[in-house]
């Protein structure tokens, strides 16, 4: 074979392998595109699979959460009431308090308490709360889940009227005018702080979800009930003054220099509480209450919001608890807010309406 002949073999040869190898090399390489691909897509697939997946497990989370809408029951009248509140005034054994324990006995401190009466027999309650005053040991007030009960302390009451009569000093008013306002202050707050235990209780009673402080939460719903069942007979001006002196209060416990633990607090600082309440007042009726705004005791940049947060406060505790009304008490939540307005016109009515002496 000459050489020429042999240089042409080797070339083809050469030729042939190297072909082969490129064509390994492409076919590898399209293979791993492939792959690639079918990889890519298979996660793509997968991240859609796996979003319909969460998307529809939170929609069933939000229609678990989102609250029943309950019509008014036929002849609701004849249907069972829930669980009926039970009341007591302990005697207490410090004598200074005896004067305190008088009071609420002769009073019946808890049967004219407007708005707890108002919802008296209202829930379908695992058990009946019971509302207690009583000597605590200490200036308090609270729901006690293992005995079920809202207690207020005879301590407390003490202090608020003392309170009462520093205000009232303040303001340049004595004698009778003093124990009369101190008396008010002393209602009001009372008023107050046993809507704000009771709101507790009805959280841990009926398990109602909080996303929030519990404690900001019970602030809004004893605003919110002051707001819409106060008494008949009481006029909106009185209903603003008793919420006023109730946030008074938050700033008197307030020394306006705080520490690590005040800030740790589950409540708010007095003072972002008495501006909450503020802002609910001027929420739910702007017009009515403008001077809170214009007599500075609400920022106006807080204040534009607190209509719209009125509404959405109001708004999300009748549905949180319109599910647990009791048959006899059922209505749409329509019908709620109509009832509600009702009531409202009906206490400026009688507000100013003229009397015969």
């Amino acid at each position: 074979m000459s050489s020429r002949t042999l240089l042409l073999l080797l070339t083809l040869t050469l030729g042939l392998v190297s072909g082969a190898f490129g064509y390994s090399l492409l076919s590898s390489a399209r293979q791993a595109a492939a792959l690639q691909a079918a990889r890519e897509q298979a996660r793509e697939e997968g991240w859609a699979a796996g979003e319909a997946a969460a998307r529809a497990a939170l929609e069933q989370e939000l229609a678990a959460l989102r609250p029943l809408r309950i019509e008014r029951a036929p002849e609701s009248e004849n249907q069972p009431g829930g669980a009926e509140f039970a009341y007591a005034y302990l005697e207490p054994r410090d004598e200074a308090l005896m004067p305190f324990y008088r009071q609420v006995v002769d009073a019946d401190l808890f049967k004219h308490q407007p708005e707890i009466q108002a919802i008296d027999g209202m829930f379908m309650l695992p058990r009946p709360i019971r509302f207690v005053t009583a000597e605590c040991g200490e200036i308090n007030a609270f729901y006690s889940d293992e005995r079920g009960e809202v207690v207020l302390c005879y301590e407390t009451m003490r202090v608020l009227r003392e309170r009462g009569l520093e205000l009232a000093a303040q303001n340049g008013i004595a004698g009778a005018d003093a124990q009369t306002l101190a008396r008010r202050y002393l209602d009001a707050n009372v008023r107050f702080i046993l809507l704000h235990e009771t709101g507790h209780a009805l959280i841990t009673l009926l398990e109602i979800p909080v996303t929030g402080r519990e404690e900001d939460a019970v602030d809004q719903l004893a605003t919110t009930l002051m707001l819409r069942f106060a008494g008949i007979d009481e006029s909106s001006a009185t209903v603003a003054e008793n919420l006023r002196m109730a946030s008074h209060w938050f700033l008197l416990r307030s020394t306006g220099q705080y520490n690590l633990d005040a800030y740790a607090d589950a409540h708010a600082l007095g003072e972002q509480r008495y501006f909450n309440l503020q802002c609910l007042l001027y929420g739910s009726d702007p017009a009515r209450y403008l001077d809170i705004v214009t007599g500075g005791d609400l920022p106006e940049a807080r204040a534009r919001s607190c209509p719209e947060e009125a509404r959405r406060v109001s708004s999300a505790w009748l549905r949180l608890l319109l599910p647990h009304v009791a048959p006899k008490f059922q209505m749409s939540e329509e019908k709620a807010e109509q009832l509600f307005e009702e009531r409202a016109r009906q206490r400026d009515r009688n507000g100013d309406a003229p009397y015969i002496q």
